[in-house]
């Protein structure tokens, strides 16, 4: 009886421990509209936050979710476990520092340029001679400095609108529905205009590398069936993603 006992205690003793250790923390860059902050409510939206959490749902994980910079992010999702960052391009500097679910959904980025600009470009190169707008450690802006682009690398996406506007840039590169997101918020939709589609990206939720192997391939059994199943496609006509 007494060994029993002792058994059931440690049993509870342990039992926290693991349901703590098991919440899967969850990350996010403000990227309207696939993740972002609602200002009035402080919740955290968007088309790839409804697909991650369902995701989560139906494999039966806790989570917990909050907005972050993107250096803190990629940080904290290298050094913490069971922690989880989403909505970003699998790079190869990125591939073996964590663990992979995706692809999540097809992102088009494109050359953002003033509208009242009578310079057409035929193909993507030709803005090389040109100063583009991009923003500390992404990985677009990164990938076309080394190719050569003249990229400005801002502090935050958010002020590049401003600066294509007033003339301090030629062009923005940016997701074209997170670009024209901003550039609402702000009021200078109408002041920009598409220049010149760069490529479709693919967009993924990246893992502490440590994460349970058999975890990780149900999160992308489960993202696959999303996809399949109608889930996804009604999310983004919810938010108005082609």
């Amino acid at each position: 009886m007494k060994f029993l006992l002792s058994s059931l205690l440690v049993s509870l003793a342990i039992v926290p421990a693991i349901s703590q250790a098991e919440t899967i923390k969850l990350l996010i860059q403000e990227f309207a509209p696939f993740t972002h902050t609602d200002i009035k409510t402080g919740e955290i939206q968007g088309a790839l936050t409804e697909k991650i959490t369902e995701i989560l749902r139906r494999a039966g994980d806790n989570y917990s979710i909050s907005s972050t910079s993107l250096a803190r992010g990629l940080n904290s999702t290298l050094n913490d476990d069971n922690t989880c960052l989403f909505g970003f391009r699998r790079t190869p500097d990125r591939e073996n520092l964590y663990k992979w679910v995706g692809p999540l959904v097809n992102d088009n980025w494109v050359l953002y340029g003033r509208k009242m600009d009578l310079r057409i470009l035929k193909n993507f190169e030709d803005a090389k001679p040109y100063s583009i707008g991009s923003y500390k450690n992404a990985a677009t802006g990164v990938q076309l400095s080394e190719q050569g682009y003249k990229i400005e690398f801002a502090s935050q996406d958010e002020d590049n609108p401003r600066l294509l506007v007033n003339g301090r840039l030629n062009y923005w590169i940016v997701s074209e529905s997170h670009g024209m997101f901003i550039a609402q918020q702000q009021g200078y939709a109408n002041d920009i205009v598409r220049a010149i589609k760069w490529k479709s990206v693919e967009l993924n939720m990246l893992c502490n590398v440590r994460m349970d192997k058999q975890r990780i391939e149900l999160y992308n059994k489960i993202n696959k069936e999303l996809d399949n199943d109608g889930t996804m496609e009604k999310i983004m006509r919810k938010y108005g993603i082609k």
